[in-house]
């Protein structure tokens, strides 16, 4: 089942900080990462989280608002086309494995 709305990433500065909540966890400020060897997105927030905390300086390109708006809504096209590709592999292989079997 898919009854919440999809999670969407966006720039902080292209959105309210209405926009910033994690209804789920009930946090009025909320980012998620995982291990920045999965995702491109990982990655970008493994870097700005370095970058604050003083490990690596920032690049000027994250400084650049349309582009990461650029950005964002690219990984959100990929992300969703990822997900609706995963989806027919498994309409296609169940489809696979189905066909020729007798109804019962």
């Amino acid at each position: 089942t898919r009854a919440m709305q999809q999670a969407r990433y966006f720039s902080s500065g292209a959105a309210p900080p209405s926009e910033y909540v994690h209804y789920g966890l009930a946090c009025p400020i909320y980012t998620h990462f995982t291990s920045p060897i999965r995702r491109y997105s990982d990655q970008m927030v493994h870097r700005l989280l370095a970058a604050i905390i003083g490990w690596e300086p920032l690049s000027s390109d994250v400084l650049d608002a349309r582009a990461m708006t650029d950005l964002t809504d690219n990984l959100n096209h990929r992300h969703t086309m990822a997900q609706y590709a995963g989806r027919a592999s498994v309409g296609l292989h169940t489809l696979i494995f189905f066909r020729g079997k007798e109804v019962v």
